[in-house]
């Protein structure tokens, strides 16, 4: 802890960072040990899903949390006290219960077979069934058991998030944040089913409908929402709440931008996720909408005959992904997310009433969450 009154170093920045993750997952540990003692009341079986779920959340980068943290620290003039970060630490652990009951759902929606360099979980539970010799379909008890475990967490959450208390009209306002991050996460998934099938006729192209779904379903419980908990949570007023927004929602579309664009020139290894993966999930990506504006009719017809391809070949995804290069669609999405990585920089330097700490460590996670200078080229 730094003296007071004395600015906060990069080091301590990083140290205030690491003990944010730690207490996240002293929480997390605790809050699933309770879980655990409950459940195994009902059945040694149902003791287990929660270290089904335990195996599941290890690994995260703890993204959100960190966001809901340096969402807080901004609020403050001050380096939090070890009963403000204990508050954030607790509703980032509800936020990242909410997390991975949003990607288990999801995988089961787009047949994700990969999440974080290991088996989906609705994937993992199928082997487990198969291995067993359980009756019935592997696959149907895979995806029944993710969707029953996602309900779970996202219990949990709310549980967890009902639990932190501050003074009340500040708990107030950041439980009306934590019910839309649900209620707009959940929305937006919906948008993006929706764009899938080709209904949503709302938007007035695919590139806006791609927006939309970025902006409903990832901004909000990625960015948008945590840096507001945090905030909200530790007295911020409407004018900083405000221009957290803004500065979030531009972070929070780049890094979904950016996401797409590691589906096609990333590292597997790094990204945890098979590269071709939104090819054959048939994921409806503003680099997808670009790609089809960009080229001609030899090119569309490539696409159509990929996307949303189970049986789809590699040398058939790698010709995908080189139209996308070569139309132009890569360069043009990598030049957004900069666009808007720097829109972020200069709505964050020169927003008023944010403590030094806070944007410092806001800045930070902007800059890990929206960089594209280190992706292939």
């Amino acid at each position: 802890m730094s003296p007071a009154g004395a600015p906060l170093t990069g080091a301590d920045l990083r140290e205030l960072d690491r003990r944010l993750v730690e207490r996240v997952e002293s929480i997390t540990a605790d809050e699933l040990a309770l879980r655990r003692d409950h459940l195994a009341e009902i059945s040694p079986e149902t003791a287990a899903l929660v270290d089904t779920l335990a195996r599941y959340l290890d690994g995260g980068k703890l993204l959100r949390p960190r966001f809901c943290f340096w969402g807080g620290a901004a609020a403050l003039q001050r380096e939090p006290t070890e009963d403000e970060l204990e508050a954030l630490a607790r509703y980032g652990a509800a936020i990242e219960l909410v997390q991975a009951a949003a990607l288990m759902h999801d995988d089961v929606i787009d047949h994700s077979p990969v999440r974080r360099g290991r088996p989906a979980l609705h994937v993992d539970a199928a082997t487990s069934h198969e291995l067993a010799s359980l009756v019935g379909s592997s696959a149907d008890y895979g995806v029944a058991l993710a969707i029953v475990l996602g309900d779970l967490a996202l219990s949990w959450a709310e549980q967890l998030a009902a639990g932190v208390e501050v003074e009340p009209s500040r708990t107030a306002r950041a439980r009306r944040e934590f019910d839309d991050l649900r209620t707009e996460v959940m929305s937006g998934q919906f948008l993006d089913i929706l764009h899938q099938a080709g209904g949503f006729s709302s938007a007035r192209d695919a590139e806006s409908a791609a927006l939309s779904v970025i902006r409903w379903k990832t901004v909000p419980y990625t960015v948008l929402r945590p840096v507001r908990i945090g905030a909200a949570l530790m007295g911020a007023d409407d004018t900083v709440l405000d221009q957290l927004s803004a500065w979030a929602i531009e972070v929070g579309t780049a890094f979904q931008l950016r996401d797409d664009l590691l589906s096609v020139i990333g590292d597997q290894d790094d990204t945890g996720k098979p590269i071709g993966g939104d090819i054959v999930e048939g994921k409806r990506t503003v680099l997808l909408a670009r790609t089809e504006s960009a080229t001609d009719g030899a090119g569309r017809a490539l696409l159509e005959s990929v996307i949303g391809r189970s049986d789809a070949t590699p040398a058939q995804i790698q010709q995908a992904h080189q139209l996308m290069v070569s139309s132009g669609a890569v360069r043009s999405v990598a030049e957004e997310v900069r666009a808007r990585a720097t829109s972020a920089r200069e709505i964050l330097d020169g927003a008023t009433g944010i403590g030094e700490p806070g944007r410092a460590g806001l800045a930070a996670l902007a800059a890990q969450a929206t960089d594209v200078e280190s992706l292939p080229r």
